[in-house]
């Protein structure tokens, strides 16, 4: 991949449409797409009526809508060029083709981004919210991922890799002047300081759960004995029929899941199959082997609803894995234990209650609203964690007492953590990761 060449690709969704875009970038943009549409040259924003030509034969492809945004002010920093014709693949095709004939190299996933992060226009927060913008699956997840993109997590990181940085110069200036008449912080001082730095890093950290919730969504697997209704609340909790209901023990032989949205948070519910040892004949390997799906499915859930019929003869006690939650089902024909989470998924009593549990078990107390800075990415997680740690090892090593380049080193390693988020001192290797994400043509 080459930072000094012209890219172009199709910048709209395939598919037919009434308008697609091909976009070019790079310093040959303008005059590539000047020669498209046979003008010696493009006015600066300024949108023009032309004719698209095949450069080889000059026959007519298309008419388009054209635009040249000049560098620095672009998208990606650099000369930009947009053909905005009639969609569909094979038109847009063509007047892709046309403009690699031209001279410009097709562009590989998110290589405008790319650009405009090495061009200065975004720091690597700001552009891993742009794929988070496009990918966004409700409004609540378009809103945390405008705040990033907005410039708010960096900002906020920026800070506090400024105060790492500000710390790490008084450290030094007392291991390299140690005999200048200076007023050095004294290790109290320095230790408090550091501390603040960590318990910055840690409070976004802390946001990733909201974040990734909102992200990648959450996954609810629903497990329990045959016949306890978890297909009925699987229904219930969608609001329409998406899986089987029958009073015949095994109905469902395979998980069965739902996509819904809750409170902002997309939710994929998954109904398994009845929890039970199937023994004897062959003709219940099918079940069998439904079962096994099913544990296996619940395995990698992040919320396991563990059912139970009310005034059943399930058992008493409370789950012992961390992710699951008790519900008791059926509450209409009898009561569920007193403090227990009751529902009916016949008449839908205790639905909200149980909505609002789940989401607490991943998310806490955040709720709609709580989503002004957050960290969406692995990628910042791991760091924030790593910068979290070294300013700890350095509030440590400051408080008792130990030498002066030990406690530089922790900081100095906060603040590259930190800097790394926005994109400072970041390898070609990581770009080429965190870019391959992106879609063509952003």
């Amino acid at each position: 991949m080459r930072d000094d060449d012209t890219i172009a690709a199709i910048a709209t969704p395939p598919g037919a449409g009434g308008v697609g875009i091909v976009r070019m970038s790079g310093p040959r943009a303008v005059a590539l797409a000047a020669a498209l549409v046979g003008r010696d040259a493009l006015d600066d924003r300024r949108m023009i009526l032309a004719r698209a030509r095949d450069p080889a034969t000059g026959q007519r492809l298309d008419e388009v809508l054209v635009v040249a945004m000049r560098a620095p002010r672009s998208y990606t920093g650099e000369d930009v060029a947009e053909v905005h014709g009639h969609g569909g693949a094979v038109n847009l095709g063509r007047l892709l083709r046309a403009a690699v004939a031209l001279g410009a190299r097709p562009a590989e996933p998110g290589e405008f981004t790319r650009r405009a992060f090495l061009n200065g226009r975004l720091d690597l927060a700001r552009a891993e919210a742009v794929a988070d913008v496009i990918a966004a699956a409700s409004e609540r997840a378009l809103r945390a991922a405008q705040v990033a993109l907005s410039g708010a997590l960096g900002e906020r990181v920026a800070a506090a890799r400024a105060e790492a940085v500000a710390l790490l110069a008084e450290v030094e200036a007392s291991i390299d002047f140690p005999e200048e008449d200076l007023d050095f912080l004294p290790a109290a001082a320095v230790a408090a300081r550091a501390e603040q730095i960590a318990a910055a890093a840690a409070a976004l950290s802390a946001t990733y759960a909201v974040g990734r919730a909102l992200r990648h969504g959450i996954e609810v697997a629903i497990v329990g004995a045959p016949n306890v209704g978890k297909s009925s609340l699987l229904n219930a909790l969608c609001g329409e029929e998406r899986a089987i209901v029958a009073a015949e023990p095994g109905t469902t032989r395979d998980y069965v899941d739902a996509r819904v949205v809750w409170d902002g948070v997309p939710v994929t519910l998954i109904d398994t199959a009845g929890d039970r040892v199937v023994e004897g004949a062959s003709h219940h390997e099918i079940e069998r082997r439904g079962v096994e799906l099913g544990r296996a499915r619940a395995a990698r859930a992040d919320v396991i609803l563990s059912l139970r019929e009310a005034g059943g003869d399930g058992p008493l006690d409370e789950p012992t894995d961390a992710r699951a939650l008790a519900v008791w089902n059926k509450i209409d024909l009898r009561p569920a234990p007193a403090g227990a989470l009751g529902v009916s998924a016949l008449t839908g009593e205790g639905l909200d209650a149980l909505r609002r549990a789940v989401l607490a078990k991943i998310l806490g107390a955040a709720g709609e609203g709580s989503e002004e800075v957050l960290v969406q990415s692995e990628r910042q997680k791991a760091l924030l964690d790593e910068a979290v740690a070294a300013a700890r090892r350095a509030t440590s090593a400051a408080r008792a007492g130990r030498a002066a380049e030990l406690v530089a080193a922790d900081l100095r390693e906060a603040a590259q953590r930190l800097g790394a988020i926005v994109g400072e001192e970041v390898g070609d290797d990581v770009l080429r990761a965190l870019f391959a994400r992106f879609c063509i043509g952003k």
